[in-house]
């Protein structure tokens, strides 16, 4: 698959971009998900334990991606 160079598959928001620049690729799963999570949450026992676990963890973060995410969706 051909795509941008310096562009990240599923990552939209720029708090999400930032957080994976300054931690790396192994962040890339919760901030997929995390975006994910904002716009279509899925309510199974993992998801749920999964997105307060990182909520709990970086609160602003999530805020910042849910926030990011409201704007690219106007």
């Amino acid at each position: 698959m051909l795509r941008k160079p310096g562009t990240t598959p599923g990552i939209t928001t720029p708090a999400a971009l930032k957080t994976l620049r300054q931690h790396g690729p192994e962040t890339l799963s919760d901030l997929q998900f995390l975006e994910n999570w904002t716009t279509r949450p899925s309510y199974t026992a993992a998801s749920v334990l999964r997105a307060g676990q990182i909520r709990r963890t970086n609160p602003a973060l999530m805020n910042d991606i849910t926030a990011g995410m409201r704007q690219h969706g106007k």
